[in-house]
C-alpha cells in the first residue's frame, strides 16, 4: 500500500515538537526574567534613586511625630532596597517609627535585620549600637553584652565609647562597681566632648568617684595619717591639702573633736579645680585627671548674669546668713533664706570681676539648670553639700561661656 494511507504528509515531527516546547520555555523563561528584573532590579534602582529624599523626608515626619506617613515612605525602601547603605538608614528608621509607635517587638526585629543581614553598609556599626540598646531595653541582657563586645573591639573611638558605657551599665546592674568605674573611665576617654555619651560616662561615673573617697574602706589612692598629740581635725585637713567634712565621712566620725592619738585617718590626696559652664549650666569638679563629677547649676538671670573669670574659693560656711540685694537679714533655716545649706563664696582673681558671688544650694529645686539666680551657682541641695565638703578653701574656679575639653583638663 502506498505510505500515504499510514502517514499523513504535514503531520508535525516529534523533533518539531521539541523545537516548539523549547521556544515555549525560552519565551516563559524570558518574561520570567523581564519581570524579575522588572520587579527586582528595576523598581529597586527606582527606590533607591529615590532613597535620599525619601529618607530625608521620613526623618522630618518622624520629628514632627507622623509615624504612618514615614512608614509609607519607607516601606518600598526596605522591601525593595538592594544597596546595603540605602537599606540599612530605612530600617533604622523604620524601627525608630516602630518604637514611637510603642511597637518594641516590631523596633527590635527591623534593628537586627540591619545589624546583621548588611555587613557591608557603613551605617551597620549604627545599626549594632541601636539594636544593642534595643535589647538592653529588652532585658535581653546577655545579647547586648555580646553586641556592646563586638562593637568595642571593631568599631571606631565614638561608637566604641557607646559600647563601654553599655557594658558599665550591665557592670554596674551585676554590682560590679570597681568594673563599672573602668568601663565608664573608657568611655569617657573615648567620647566626643559634650555628646550624649561622654555625659552619660560622667553622670554615671561622678557618683561612683565621690562614693569611694568617702568609704571607710581602703581603695586605690587611699592613703592614712596617724593622729599625733594636739592635733585637730582642721590642722589635719589644711596639712593634707581635705577638708574636715571629707575626714569624716571617710572615717565614718560624727564629731570633728573626736580624735585620739595613734588613731589612723583614711584619706584621698586630690587637687580639685572647678569649671562652670554658662552656656551648658553645668558645674564640672575636676581633678589632675580630668573631669571627677558633673553637677547641674543654676546661673545668672537676664541683668544679674554670672560673669566670666577666674576666682578662688574663700571662706565656707554651714548654714550661712543671707543678706539679700535690697538689704535685711535672713537667719539660716528660715525658707526666705536662698542661701540653703551651704555657702562657698567666689573671691575674683581680677578687680573687674564681681566680689558677690559664690555656689550656694537651691532652695526652689526647679532652678537648677535655668538662669534665674542673681548671678551665683545653685546647686541641688544634697549636691552643694557634698561639693562643700570635697573643696577646701583656695580652690580655683574658672567661669566660661562655653566650656571645652581642654578647659576640664
Amino acid at each position: 500500500m502506498p505510505n500515504s494511507i499510514f502517514k499523513k504528509k504535514n503531520d508535525p515531527s516529534l523533533f518539531k515538537i521539541i523545537v516548539i516546547l523549547i521556544a515555549i520555555s525560552a519565551a516563559a523563561y524570558g518574561v520570567f526574567r523581564a519581570s524579575r528584573w522588572f520587579t527586582e532590579d528595576f523598581v529597586a534602582g527606582t527606590v533607591e534613586a529615590e532613597a535620599s529624599v525619601n529618607l530625608d523626608e521620613a526623618r522630618e515626619l518622624l520629628d514632627r511625630g507622623e509615624t504612618a506617613e514615614a512608614k509609607q515612605l519607607l516601606t518600598p525602601i526596605v522591601n525593595r532596597a538592594n544597596d546595603p547603605d540605602v537599606a540599612v538608614p530605612a530600617l533604622i528608621l523604620m524601627a525608630k517609627a516602630s518604637s514611637l509607635e510603642g511597637d518594641s517587638s516590631e523596633a527590635l526585629e527591623l534593628l537586627g535585620r540591619a545589624a546583621t543581614e548588611y555587613p557591608a553598609s557603613a551605617q551597620r556599626v549604627v545599626a549594632m549600637l541601636d539594636y544593642a540598646l534595643a535589647l538592653e531595653d529588652a532585658e535581653r541582657f546577655e545579647e547586648a553584652h555580646a553586641t556592646y563586645e563586638q562593637i568595642r573591639d571593631n568599631a571606631p573611638p565614638a561608637f566604641r565609647a557607646a559600647a563601654y558605657a553599655g557594658l558599665g551599665r550591665q557592670a554596674k546592674r551585676d554590682g560590679n562597681e570597681q568594673e563599672a568605674l573602668t568601663l565608664f573611665r573608657a568611655a569617657l576617654a573615648d567620647a566626643e566632648w559634650n555628646s550624649v555619651t561622654y555625659t552619660e560616662a560622667l553622670e554615671a561615673l561622678g557618683p561612683v568617684n565621690v562614693r569611694q573617697l568617702f568609704a571607710t574602706e581602703k581603695l586605690p589612692g587611699s592613703k592614712y595619717y596617724e593622729v599625733k598629740s594636739g592635733d585637730s581635725l582642721t590642722a589635719i585637713g589644711v596639712a593634707l591639702n581635705t577638708t574636715q567634712g571629707l575626714l569624716m565621712r571617710a572615717n565614718g566620725m560624727d564629731s570633728p573633736n573626736r580624735l585620739r592619738v595613734g588613731q589612723r585617718l583614711k584619706y584621698t590626696p586630690k587637687d580639685f579645680h572647678i569649671v562652670i559652664d554658662i552656656e551648658a549650666r553645668r558645674l564640672y569638679l575636676c581633678d589632675q585627671d580630668g573631669p571627677f563629677r558633673l553637677y547641674q547649676t543654676g546661673l545668672g538671670k537676664p541683668g544679674h548674669e554670672t560673669v566670666p573669670g577666674e576666682y578662688k574659693i574663700g571662706s565656707k560656711q554651714k548654714d550661712p546668713v543671707w543678706y539679700p540685694p535690697d538689704g535685711g537679714k535672713i537667719e539660716a533655716g528660715d525658707p526666705r533664706n536662698q542661701l540653703g545649706t551651704r555657702w562657698m563664696p567666689l573671691v575674683p582673681m581680677r578687680e573687674d570681676l564681681p566680689s558677690d558671688l559664690g555656689i550656694h544650694g537651691a532652695v526652689d529645686p526647679s532652678t537648677i539648670s535655668t538662669y534665674s539666680s542673681n548671678g551665683c551657682a545653685r546647686l541641688a541641695m544634697e549636691e552643694v553639700e557634698e561639693l562643700y565638703d570635697l573643696v577646701v578653701r583656695s580652690t580655683l574656679v574658672r567661669i566660661v561661656e562655653s566650656a571645652t575639653s581642654e578647659d576640664v583638663m
